[in-house]
C-alpha cells in the first residue's frame, strides 16, 4: 500500500510539472488576471518550467515540495542530468522518478549533502532564500531588514540577499517567516524573479541627442523634441528639451539612477518627487504595489518583460524592457519600453503613442 501511494504521489508531481502547450497562468481557473503574482507565474510556464495540472488549475496556494523545487531548478538553470553523481540520499534510490534531477541540484551544491533529502516534505521560504541564493550566487547587504530575521537566524545572510536584489519583501508586519513553508505560487514568483534578475543602465546616453516623437495629452498636438544634455546638477542628469518645428522650449527632463533607485520627472517649481521611481536591480513582475505609502500611493508598477521586442522609429529594438505603471484610481496604464544603454525608446498612455524615439546622433 505504501509503495502505490508513493507511485501516486510521483505521478502526481510528473503531471504538475508536464508542459502543456498553450497553458498561460491567466487561463488558469484558480489564478485570477490581477493577481500580482500571474507576470511571474506567466513567464515560468512560458519557459516550461512548471505547469498546471490537467483539470487547468494551477493550485497556486498548495505547497511546494522539495522534489517539484529540484526539477525547477534543474530546468531554469539547463542543469546536466547525464552522468550525475549519486548524493546517496537514504529516500532517493537511483529508480527514484527525480533521481536524476535532486543530484543535478546536489552535485550543484544548491542543496545540501546529508543523509536524507525528503524529496516529498515542503520547502521553508528561509530554505527557499538559500537555494535559490546558491543557485544564482546572489550578493547584496548583509542587513536584515525583517523583524523576525537575526544573525542567529538559519539562512540569515541569504535571506538578506534575496531581499538586496528586490526578489522579496516580506509581510505588511515587517516578517519574512523563515520557517513558513512556501506555496507554489511564491516560489514560482521567487524563481522567477532570479532567472530575469538584472541592473541595466536606463538613463539617456549623456554622449547623444535624442529626437522623439511627442503627443501631447494635454493640448493634443503633436511635437518633434530634441533632447540635448545639459549637465549633472551633482545628483540628476539635466536635459534640456526643444520643439524643432517651433523652437518652443519645454521644461527640462531630469533623470536619475544609483544603481539602487531609478528616477525621472519633468523640472517645474512644484517638483518634488520623481514622476517615475522604482527600485533596482529589475526583475519580472510587480516591483512597488499600489498599497505602498509615499508618492507611488495608488500606483502599480510591474516589469512585464526583461527581453521584450519594440519598434520606433524604423528600428526594432530587442532585449527590451517593458514597464507598465496603472493606477488603481482610474483607467490610466503607461507602458514603458527601455534599453540598457540608450534609455526609454518608446511610450504608450493606454493605447496612444505618447513617445517614440526617431533618432539619436552624436553630439
Amino acid at each position: 500500500m505504501k509503495q502505490i501511494l508513493k507511485i501516486v504521489c510521483a505521478l502526481l508531481i510528473a503531471v504538475c510539472l508536464i508542459p502543456i502547450e498553450g497553458v498561460y497562468a491567466a487561463s488558469f481557473k484558480d489564478v485570477s488576471k490581477d493577481n500580482t503574482l500571474i507576470t511571474e507565474i506567466d513567464y515560468l510556464v512560458e519557459k516550461g518550467i512548471i505547469n498546471g495540472y490537467p483539470n487547468n488549475l494551477f493550485k497556486p496556494n498548495t505547497y511546494v515540495t522539495r522534489a517539484q523545487v529540484a526539477v525547477m531548478l534543474t530546468r531554469a538553470l539547463g542543469l546536466q542530468t547525464t552522468n550525475v553523481k549519486d548524493p546517496k540520499y537514504q529516500d532517493v534510490s537511483t529508480t527514484h522518478l527525480y533521481y536524476k534531477e535532486i543530484a543535478a541540484v546536489q552535485n550543484a551544491g544548491i542543496f545540501d549533502s546529508a543523509q536524507k533529502f525528503n524529496p516529498n516534505a515542503t520547502l521553508t521560504r528561509g530554505d527557499m532564500a538559500i537555494v535559490l541564493q546558491r543557485a544564482f550566487k546572489l550578493k547584496g547587504s548583509e542587513t536584515s531588514f525583517f523583524t523576525d530575521v537575526s544573525a542567529k537566524t538559519r539562512g540569515y545572510k541569504e535571506i538578506s540577499a534575496i531581499f538586496s536584489n528586490n526578489i522579496v519583501r516580506g509581510y505588511d508586519d515587517g516578517s519574512f517567516k523563515p520557517n513558513s513553508p512556501l506555496t507554489r505560487a511564491h516560489f514560482s514568483a521567487f524563481l522567477a524573479r532570479a532567472l530575469t534578475l538584472s541592473n541595466p543602465n536606463l538613463l539617456k546616453n549623456t554622449a547623444f541627442d535624442y529626437t522623439y516623437s511627442y503627443y501631447s495629452l494635454s493640448d493634443k498636438n503633436q511635437y518633434t523634441l530634441k533632447y540635448q544634455y545639459s549637465h549633472n546638477d551633482e545628483k540628476n542628469d539635466v536635459w534640456t528639451v526643444t520643439d524643432l518645428n517651433s523652437n518652443k522650449v519645454f521644461n527640462n527632463e531630469l533623470l536619475f539612477s544609483d544603481g539602487e533607485v531609478y528616477g525621472q520627472v519633468i523640472e517645474s517649481e512644484e517638483s518634488s518627487h520623481y514622476d517615475f521611481a522604482f527600485r533596482l536591480p529589475l526583475r519580472i513582475g510587480v516591483i512597488e504595489h499600489e498599497n505602498d505609502g509615499g508618492v507611488i500611493s495608488g500606483i502599480r508598477i510591474t516589469v512585464k518583460a526583461i527581453d521584450g521586442t519594440v519598434q520606433a522609429g524604423g528600428v526594432k529594438y530587442n532585449n527590451v524592457i517593458v514597464l507598465e505603471e496603472a493606477s488603481v484610481y482610474s483607467n490610466r496604464v503607461s507602458t514603458y519600453y527601455f534599453v540598457d544603454g540608450i534609455g526609454l525608446v518608446k511610450e504608450l498612455y493606454n493605447d496612444v503613442v505618447v513617445y517614440e524615439l526617431l533618432d539619436r546622433t552624436v553630439n
